[in-house]
C-alpha cells in the first residue's frame, strides 16, 4: 500500500488494515491465483503492504522483490511473512528501476498505484511499471477505481455498503465491523479525500495505452479493477 510522499499516511491504522487485508483476501486472491505464472525466476511487489502478496509470489519465484514506504506495514511483513526468498525493502515503487533492480518476469500490484496518480500524474506511473517488465513477462495489476462522487458523506456511506458486502461474502459480524471502523477512521477518510483512482473507463483506457492488449476483469469489487498483461518477447 504504497503512498506518494507520506509514508507514514497509513501507520496509525496499520494493525486495522492488516485485518482488513485479511477479511477480502478472497476478494483478490482467486484472481491472482489464476493469473500467476507457475514459475518465475524474479518477480517484484509493488506496495506490498504487510507482504500477503508476497508470499504467493515466493511459492512460485526464486526471488521477490517486496517494497513499501510503510515502515510499520514492512515491520508487520517481515515478522508474520519472512520468506528466504523475499527481500522486504523501504522504498517507493517508483525507485525500482531496471538500472538498480534488472527486469522481472513478474510484476504485482495490488490497490496501490492510484496512491501515486496525483503527484506523478498516471501515464508516468504506468509506463515506469511497465518498464520493469523483462520481454515475455507478466504484470498482474489490480488498482481501485472511484465508485463515484467523492464527498466525505459518500466516503462514509461506501464504508457502510462495504462492510454490508462483507457480510454478503459469508464473513462474520466482527469481521464487518471491522471493515466499518476502518473505513470510518479519520486516517482512512483523509486517504479517500485524497487520493485519485481513475474512473472504471478511464482505467481501460490507460491501462490499454500501456499495457496493449491486456485482459481486463472488472466483476472482483465495484471499486476494482484488474489487469493481466503478458509483455511481447524481444524480436
Amino acid at each position: 500500500m504504497t503512498t506518494s510522499s507520506e509514508p507514514a499516511l497509513f501507520d496509525p491504522i496499520a494493525g486495522l488494515y492488516q485485518r482488513y487485508a485479511e477479511i477480502t483476501d478472497g476478494v483478490f486472491r482467486p484472481w491472482l491465483d489464476r493469473n500467476l505464472p507457475d514459475h518465475a525466476d524474479r518477480a517484484a511487489d509493488l506496495g506490498c503492504g504487510s507482504g500477503r502478496w508476497s508470499v504467493l509470489l515466493a511459492d512460485r519465484a526464486a526471488d521477490v522483490l517486496a517494497v513499501d514506504i510503510s515502515d510499520i506495514e514492512l515491520s508487520l511483513a517481515r515478522t508474520s511473512r519472512a520468506r528466504a526468498n523475499v527481500s522486504y525493502e523501504r522504498r517507493s515503487l517508483l525507485d525500482v528501476t531496471p538500472a538498480r533492480d534488472g527486469l522481472f518476469d513478474l510484476v504485482v500490484s495490488v490497490n496501490t498505484l492510484f496512491h501515486l496518480h496525483g503527484e506523478h500524474g498516471v501515464d508516468p506511473v504506468l509506463a515506469h511499471v511497465r518498464s520493469l517488465v523483462a520481454p515475455g513477462g507478466r504484470a498482474l495489476l489490480i488498482d481501485v477505481v472511484s465508485p463515484g462522487p467523492r464527498s466525505p458523506l459518500h466516503h462514509r456511506w461506501w464504508g457502510v455498503t462495504d462492510a454490508a458486502r462483507t457480510l454478503g461474502r459469508g464473513r462474520s459480524v466482527a469481521d464487518a465491523w471491522a471493515v466499518f471502523r476502518l473505513r470510518q477512521h479519520p486516517t482512512w477518510m483523509r486517504h479517500a479525500r485524497t487520493n485519485h483512482p481513475l474512473t472504471r473507463p478511464r482505467f481501460h483506457d490507460a491501462y490499454s495505452r500501456h499495457f496493449p492488449g491486456a485482459i481486463f476483469t472488472d466483476d472482483l469489487d465495484p471499486v476494482a479493477c484488474a489487469a493481466s498483461w503478458q509483455a511481447p518477447m524481444r524480436h
